[in-house]
């Protein structure tokens, strides 16, 4: 018995000697550019976003970088500026620069203190479109408000295959997000007798998943067709709560301003409209998602990818040596939005329809005597 109380002695001991505390070697004082563009195919103003990475134990968490000259240049010669718009915010010329597929461009950035930034040329591939949306039932497991206990909901997954016609297979990037719209009608006084009816023309935004939704040649044998991507799953839920809406002032077109209360309702969802946009990447640009998915997806366990700072595409060309962070991409996307139905009891199946892309002009809102444009009847 005193022979294994020793030998656990001095095991233990050995495993006190080896430890060894770490102390980070951090370059505190450091200031480092972090950079966040995309141009695509879209007539519309491109986004630069210009910021410092503050030092290690700064209280801040950014500094916007003013006064640079950025503009972007194509393998054609042509140069395009951006304008500054508001602090680290810079943005082209819709009526001046639009992305052309098949074109590489290069963004060039010289900060207030005479440094010169330089992404990788990107070349801008062209956009494609879903070939199918459909919806398979499923379960998701979620955590309920009510009684934060884990429960299994009902819905349905949405799915997409996309064909490709070409004889290479490119990468895609997915985003979407779900616009429930909900309409409610109030009288409101005065006059004390036979009050006004007043329309609520009302909507709020879902997001998508969180995690980056990349498409890679594994998810078909063929190499010119994607199957089943996964897009969104929606629950079979019929009323939700939402915000409620008050009046507020009237309108020179006679409509209202919708004043949102701090209080939610259960409202009927009048009809579920999907948003998808649908990124086509070129092959510099998704190893840069995939990894930046690959540590988002990281959970801890042996075998996950080590977190390490992302490769990113922009170099100081005045010292090489100075780090950057962040990214330029070129994307073509297309833009496509659909009706989802609720799922037909007799069947199991859920009606998808197509219908033109328009956007709400805000997430969340409410238009009163109004009907918005991108209203579906």
């Amino acid at each position: 018995m005193k022979l294994i109380t020793h030998t656990i002695i001095i095991c233990c001991g050995f495993l006190v000697s080896c430890y060894k505390p770490y102390t980070a070697n951090v370059e505190s004082n450091e200031k480092i550019l972090v950079v966040d563009g995309l141009i695509t195919n879209e007539v519309a103003s491109y986004h630069i976003s210009l910021s410092y990475a503050l030092p290690f134990y700064s209280e801040s968490t950014r500094q916007p970088v003013n006064s640079a000259q950025v503009y972007v240049s194509d393998d054609l010669g042509s140069y395009y500026p951006f304008k500054k718009l508001r602090n680290g915010y810079y943005i082209s010329d819709s009526l001046q620069f639009t992305g052309h597929p098949g074109r590489t461009y290069t963004l060039y950035i010289e900060t207030p203190d005479g440094k010169i930034y330089m992404s990788d040329p990107q070349r801008l591939n062209h956009e494609y479109y879903p070939d199918t949306i459909y919806a398979e039932v499923d379960y998701q497991k979620t955590i309920s408000r009510f009684n934060e206990i884990l429960v299994i909901i009902r819905g349905a997954n949405i799915l997409t295959d996309i064909r490709i016609h070409s004889d290479t297979l490119p990468r895609f990037r997915l985003t979407s997000n779900l616009v429930k719209q909900y309409f409610y009608a109030l009288n409101i006084p005065p006059p004390p007798f036979d009050p006004p009816l007043y329309s609520f023309f009302c909507w709020e935004t879902d997001n998508a998943n969180p995690d980056l939704n990349l498409t890679d040649n594994d998810y078909s044998l063929n190499s010119s067709y994607i199957n089943r991507n996964a897009v969104y799953f929606i629950t079979d839920q019929t009323f939700f709560d939402a915000f409620e809406y008050g009046l507020g002032s009237q309108e020179p077109d006679l409509s209202y301003k919708a004043i949102a209360s701090p209080n939610r309702k259960s409202y009927l969802i009048k009809h579920r409209v999907l948003y998808l946009n649908l990124y086509t990447l070129n092959n510099e640009t998704y190893l840069y998602y995939k990894s930046m998915d690959e540590q988002l997806r990281s959970e801890g366990k042996l075998f996950d990818p080590i977190a390490v700072q992302l490769s990113g595409n922009i170099n100081c060309t005045t010292n090489p040596d100075k780090k950057t962070f962040g990214f330029f991409e070129a994307s073509s996307v297309s833009r496509t939005s659909y009706i989802i139905g609720f799922r037909n009891a007799m069947n199991d199946q859920y009606l998808i329809t197509k219908i033109p892309c328009f956007l709400p002009p805000e997430p969340n809102g409410c238009w009163i005597n109004k009907v918005p444009p991108f209203w579906v009847y």
